[in-house]
């Protein structure tokens, strides 16, 4: 990866993808270098890097938060292996998988896991109802304890995914760098700049569904915003709801290994 090559080449990289895209900020430009161009994924994205609580740093390369895999290629997936990052899991419900399953799923260099996020809850209509959605999905607390649990189980990387790599996916990466001690606004961030990878499937959808909701593949700070903040007031944090969810100390300071470099 370009973090590995130098920082002469990682600011002729970043450069480059600052005048190709467009992009119109540095806050945008500092996450394009999490994103990894693998497959026909979009939205595959590392958690290393961040600032983190004591002066630590989110390792590279060992937490990966992504869409659906797929169209990945004999190189892609030995990138994977390479970086031992061969457990994979599946966030989505089990109609999804069946619809689409995942590309890793078949895969013998991996261990695969179906551990879907939502019960009986679906995703809000409404663009104020986001945030209180993303709460009422965590306050289930067995499925993000087991994929928690996963995570600290695995013996190498992880890659975690749903549909589109936003919504399921971006509240287990907010829990993983908030347990980390990463500032809530670097996880509103990394919440966020899913926005970007998924606009123009977005655009391209609504030629087709033009009666889809307004807020389709928008991932606005406030939605990951308002479901922290009700994580807080009532478990008072979210190490306080991970208790709750059934992790013990001696889980939760593994976990906290897992997301550090």
């Amino acid at each position: 990866m370009i973090w590995e090559r130098g920082l002469p080449l990682l600011l002729l990289v970043l450069f480059g993808k600052i005048c190709y895209t467009k992009i119109q900020n540095v806050w945008e430009a500092v996450h394009l270098l999490r994103h990894i161009p693998l497959g026909n994924m979009n939205n595959l994205r590392d958690l290393g890097g961040y600032p983190a609580a004591g002066g630590r740093v989110t390792a590279w390369e060992r937490l990966l938060r992504g869409d659906n895999p797929t169209g990945l290629t004999e190189k892609d997936i030995e990138w994977l292996v390479d970086r031992d990052i061969t457990t994979v899991i599946d966030l989505r419900s089990e109609e999804e998988t069946k619809r689409k399953p995942d590309q890793l799923a078949g895969e013998t260099d991996f261990r695969y896991f179906h551990a879907p996020m939502l019960g009986g809850e679906r995703m809000p209509n409404l663009e104020r109802d986001v945030g209180r959605g993303y709460f009422q999905v965590l306050d289930r607390k067995e499925s993000a304890c087991r994929i928690l649990r996963l995570i600290v189980e695995a013996p190498g990387g992880v890659l975690f995914h749903c549909t589109a790599g936003k919504d399921r996916t971006g509240m287990v990466a907010a829990l993983l760098l908030s347990l980390a001690g990463v500032s809530r606004e670097d996880i509103l961030a990394d919440y966020q700049v899913s926005e970007i990878y998924l606009a123009e499937i977005i655009r391209r959808i609504r030629m087709s569904v033009p009666d889809l909701v307004p807020f389709a593949g928008m991932s606005k700070s406030k939605y990951m915003a308002e479901c922290l903040a009700l994580l807080d007031e009532a478990y008072g944090s979210v190490s306080g709801y991970l208790r709750a969810a059934g992790l013990s100390e001696l889980e939760m300071a593994a976990l906290r290994a897992k997301v550090l470099a």
